[in-house]
């Protein structure tokens, strides 16, 4: 992608001047700000899942959507992705217009690319979950850790410090644990509640969705440093509205309900959800908190980290995932009346959350200014 424009040097950001700050309280700071991203990123799990079952019971009532065919799972997750979305850049449009108008051409580029690798990832995902544990979901996605510096060092020949590479290995390591695929304290065997589903296709789709994610991670990384990164999500919004919306075109599921199963009369609307306000709070939460809110600090604050520090700080999210699922299920049951029960606290998230955490004060450490010149803290190379 060429962009005629492309500037070197930084222009002032949309919000908050970094300018006062020195480069290492600029790290620091959207550090901090990445990690509440990772928060906020957490909610969405069980807002999701929450949110997958209400659709379900409006378009199929007494189904489960475990036993819906592959393309309905699809077709289900590509319109709540685009609803979704479409949610987020309206509120975007409404609360922040200046941001939208003075968005550049440019920008607007960037920011559509982000999204498409984005939504790509997440359906590649969704299709991958039809035939894999979510465990080994959530590990194979996390490998994002190891693929963005392997990237890196191709791409731009930017070979990350040891301490990044050993951060990526440590925050595999506690995903890995956390998903209970590995034995913890030499018990012999890893979780017993953990399904033995052998190598299928769903392991390339999910390795592949870990593709596309370190992929976005790095064009916000580059461009994000000769752009102004906040711009990018009005363009990514409406990118992943558009590819949500042709995947499930692709799909060929009809907008009528037919084909559905278990359905009490064929014709019930895709459109009907749109009636129950179950979903619309769902999906208010995953529109401002998991979207607007996060892609917009992750947009402006991810550029000031390397790209292999960034996909280290993102593999936080599981741990944030599984805080929230030991008290918001119940509450999102209660809310929208499907069965949802809460997660038990577990040795496999104390042990893997504090590898994670142990992996991010590693590849985080400040370097001296000499190893920050080289690309691992700076934020004008």
């Amino acid at each position: 992608m060429r962009m005629k424009d492309c500037s070197l040097v930084k222009p002032e950001p949309w919000f908050g001047s970094d300018r006062k700050l020195t480069k290492q309280q600029q790290v620091l700071t959207a550090i901090a700000a990445l990690v509440v991203v990772n928060l906020l990123w957490g909610i969405s799990f069980p807002t999701m899942k929450a949110l997958n079952e209400v659709m379900a019971q409006v378009l199929s009532p007494g189904s489960q959507m475990s036993r819906w065919s592959l393309s309905h799972q699809v077709a289900l997750s590509a319109w709540m992705i685009a609803s979704r979305f479409l949610l987020a850049f309206l509120l975007l449009a409404i609360f922040l217009f200046p941001l939208v108008r003075s968005t550049s051409k440019n920008e607007w580029l960037v920011g559509g690319t982000i999204g498409i690798l984005f939504c790509l990832g997440m359906i590649l995902q969704v299709i991958g979950l039809g035939s894999i544990p979510a465990s080994r979901s959530g590990f194979l996605t996390s490998l994002t850790a190891v693929y963005t510096p392997l990237l890196s060092s191709l791409i731009f020949r930017r070979t990350p410090t040891g301490k990044v590479w050993l951060g990526a290995g440590l925050a595999v390591t506690g995903v890995l644990v956390l998903s209970g695929l590995v034995p913890v304290f030499g018990l012999g065997q890893a979780n017993p509640d953990v399904p033995r589903v052998p190598i299928n296709r769903g392991d390339l789709w999910t390795t592949m969705a870990a593709l596309f994610f370190t992929m976005q991670i790095m064009v916000v990384d580059y461009f994000g440093k000769r752009l102004r990164s906040a711009y990018f999500t009005p363009g990514m919004f409406l990118a992943t509205v558009v590819v949500a919306a042709t995947v499930f075109c692709l799909t060929g599921v009809s907008t009528d309900g037919s084909g559905l199963p278990y359905s009490p009369q064929v014709g019930t609307s895709w459109w009907s959800m749109f009636t129950h306000w179950p979903f619309w709070i769902l999906l208010f939460v995953l529109a401002t908190f998991c979207s607007l809110i996060s892609f917009l600090t992750m947009n402006r604050y991810q550029p000031s980290v390397s790209a292999p520090q960034a996909a280290v700080i993102y593999s936080s999210e599981p741990i944030f995932a599984s805080l929230w699922a030991m008290f918001l299920p119940g509450w999102l049951a209660g809310l929208s009346g499907i069965a949802y029960s809460n997660e038990k606290l577990t040795v496999e998230l104390l042990l893997g959350g504090l590898l994670v955490l142990i992996a991010n004060v590693v590849a985080l450490w400040p370097q001296p200014l000499s190893e920050s010149r080289s690309g691992e803290l700076a934020i004008d190379d």
